[in-house]
């Protein structure tokens, strides 16, 4: 999963509205594409008050694709690698995960986890 895909999924259900063949595109790619359209919740999937932290944590997260999520986070919350590993274990979240590895409910409890 990307950034892009968990933050669509915050917010509502994505779906494929209409495929697009290469050749509809001057010069066309070497690969088709799709319209989306993303069906809103009424409400957020993460609740409204953890939002920022939320994005916080998952920009962090994401920042360093080959990293693992104990040095991903460590590196952009600016703290050790002790208190990132303490927070992805109080989530029950392996601290050598990968962040496109988890999941929305994942994040979730990582957020709910920050102290």
């Amino acid at each position: 999963m990307s950034l892009l895909a968990l933050s669509i999924q915050v917010y509502g259900k994505p779906e494929i509205a209409a495929n697009i063949p290469a050749e509809a595109f001057y010069p066309p790619p070497k690969v088709d594409s799709a319209v989306i359209r993303i069906n809103l919740y009424p409400q957020p999937r993460i609740p409204a008050p953890f939002l920022d932290d939320f994005f916080r944590l998952a920009k962090a997260g994401f920042s360093q694709k080959r990293k693992t999520l104990r040095n991903a986070l460590a590196g952009g919350l600016r703290i050790s690698t002790t208190e990132s590993e303490n927070l992805l274990r109080t989530a029950g979240i392996d601290p050598r995960r990968r962040a496109e590895t988890l999941n929305l409910d994942e994040w979730g409890k990582l957020v709910k986890a920050k102290p």
